[in-house]
């Protein structure tokens, strides 16, 4: 009998840019979660979904940015895909509630999505 916790992941858009305007469920899943990831370019350490939610982030979460190469090749795309899914399934496997920040809709053209598929695989077996 399996008996870890397995955490949630939740993917947070966070609204049209002014913090003032984040949704109110959003606000309420940062303040539940214990670490909060973020796409980055792999050039920088800058996710400007990091700087729209920071009033809303607590002191005690943990912010992650995962950084993502620019580029056109598949292979290399694929293989950081699959790091950065296997960082968010390692803090679900702790228990750990996470959430996925984004720019506008988490589900529509954004990294969450990808992310997501990517850890579908290996999921636990609820709570997706």
């Amino acid at each position: 009998m399996n008996t870890l916790q397995y955490g949630t992941l939740y993917g947070i858009g966070v609204g049209p840019g002014d913090p003032d305007l984040i949704p109110l469920k959003s606000v309420n899943i940062l303040n539940r979660v214990r670490v909060i990831f973020a796409a980055s370019s792999s050039k920088n350490a800058h996710s400007q979904a990091v700087n729209i939610a920071r009033p809303h982030i607590p002191a005690t979460s943990e912010v992650r940015l995962l950084p993502f190469p620019m580029t056109k090749n598949q292979a290399e795309k694929e293989t950081c895909w699959e790091n950065h899914a296997r960082t968010v399934i390692a803090e679900m496997e702790k228990g750990h509630d996470v959430a996925f920040l984004t720019l506008g809709d988490s589900l529509t053209y954004a990294t969450y999505g990808m992310c997501s598929n990517m850890c579908w695989p290996w999921r636990p077996a609820r709570r997706w």
